[in-house]
């Protein structure tokens, strides 16, 4: 099979493009910078989402599109950095909702976009599936929305659509847990009210296999892309210490204290939406469709 990845230069990105060719197939790339490939089979195309830019020929033979592509929302939120998180999102899908609907004798049956877990809200006593819905939430929950709205307009275009609402991704390589390996060098962490948030979380090489599981099983609908068993994060904060080999001292801040910078320069959005981030995410969706994970747990993190 041939796949289009957008975002394929990213870390989840890179590590399933390298899952799928030790499968056999082959992979086009969607890159805003020209890159010279190494492998027969992975190709890079020029792509410019926010100008509707792309090259036509990213799409020839191509059965499955993933779409990884969007701006971290790991920045200041400003009102610019906010309308970059949401329009990376919708001018990705946008662009490649157009090229599809051009290209008529293109072979695409299944469109796979991300999403997040943050169209939850923090809860200490929820139990988030699929099938929630509110419209309580802040600015994720929105962003999301919008983001979900759009991955269904490949429906129109008769082309099967799987959303993964993906929690907090686990991998030495890079995102969170590299960050907090590197802070535990100074063996010193703090943490708010004790650690006690819930993260639902995934290991990086379970979520590449459940992209591939619902290519396999071409699963429709969304989908949670989590670990059956959540985490606090005290928990995590033990896990880069066994990592690291090192002991970690914790201190614990109140959370009426650092909510009081976040609530000055006016992104108390960011500190509930990333900062204390809290949600028990559901993974029996993804398990009855047949899905066995490599990491259920943390403890098998090593």
């Amino acid at each position: 099979m041939k796949f289009l990845i957008s975002g394929g230069t990213g870390l989840i990105g890179s590590k399933l493009t390298s899952h799928l060719i030790d499968n056999g197939h082959s992979v086009n790339i969607l890159s805003r910078k020209y890159r010279k490939s190494n492998n027969s089979r992975i190709e890079y195309f020029i792509w410019k989402p926010s100008e509707r830019v792309i090259d036509k020929s990213s799409i020839k033979g191509v059965d499955v599109v993933i779409n990884l592509a969007g701006s971290s929302v790991f920045s200041l939120w400003t009102k610019r950095n906010k309308k970059k998180i949401l329009n990376s999102r919708i001018d990705s899908l946008s662009t490649l909702y157009q090229i599809i609907k051009r290209e008529k004798n293109h072979n695409v049956s299944q469109v796979i976009s991300a999403s997040a877990i943050g169209i939850y809200p923090n809860s200490k006593t929820l139990k988030y599936d699929e099938s929630f819905q509110s419209k309580e939430g802040l600015f994720l929950t929105h962003v999301v929305r919008e983001w979900e709205k759009k991955v269904k307009e490949f429906n129109k275009l008769n082309i099967s659509v799987t959303t993964l609402r993906i929690g907090l991704v686990l991998s030495k390589d890079g995102g969170i847990l590299k960050k907090l390996i590197q802070i535990n060098k100074l063996r010193i962490s703090n943490v708010i009210d004790g650690g006690k948030q819930c993260q639902s979380w995934i290991h990086i090489d379970d979520l590449v296999n459940i992209f591939y599981h619902a290519v396999e099983n071409k699963l429709e609908g969304i989908y949670n892309a989590v670990s059956p068993n959540p985490s606090t994060f005290l928990k995590l904060q033990e896990l880069t210490s066994k990592l690291s080999h090192k002991s970690l001292l914790n201190f614990n801040i109140p959370k009426s204290l650092v909510i009081i910078p976040f609530k000055l320069i006016g992104i108390l959005d960011f500190y509930y939406d990333v900062i204390a981030s809290d949600k028990n995410v559901s993974a029996n969706k993804i398990v009855k469709s047949g899905y066995h994970f490599n990491y259920p747990s943390l403890e098998k993190i090593k």
